[in-house]
């Protein structure tokens, strides 16, 4: 998939893969960067409130426990596009961070090794490309 920015094409491949550590909202140039990571736990299509939700994790386990995990919640047509996807616990994401809003997360309640205190939130915009681990 392929989007044209600005006179620029951009596709997955093209962007700069980053940890899921250095999660900021003051990412320079997000529209070029992109995170890999594994879904281990899903927030199922709500047809309520139009959304579904993933924690990606860091592959490497190891890197999990300090800022490896984030979660991230879509909505609109993205979360259609996710839903009719098919995407489960187990399948490596890769996700463009083009679209991206940034939400402080004030849960109380929070997934141990998760870390990360921004939730990310698409809507739209979105680029994703998912390595399923259905046999």
């Amino acid at each position: 998939m392929a989007e044209v920015t600005n006179g620029r094409t951009t596709t997955l491949e093209t962007t700069i893969h980053i940890p899921i550590a250095q999660l900021t909202p003051v990412l320079s140039a997000p529209s070029t960067r992109s995170i890999k990571a594994v879904v281990t736990l899903t927030w199922p299509y709500s047809s309520a409130t139009k959304s579904v939700a993933f924690l990606l994790s860091e592959p490497d386990f190891r890197l999990r426990r300090t800022r490896g995990q984030v979660r991230v919640q879509f909505s609109g047509s993205s979360a259609k596009s996710i839903a009719k996807s098919g995407i489960a616990s187990g399948d490596e994401v890769l996700l463009g961070l083009d679209g991206v809003e940034w939400v402080h997360d004030e849960n109380t309640v929070t997934t141990p090794g998760r870390g990360v205190e921004f939730e990310l939130r698409f809507s739209e915009r979105l680029l994703l490309q998912v390595r399923s681990q259905k046999g």
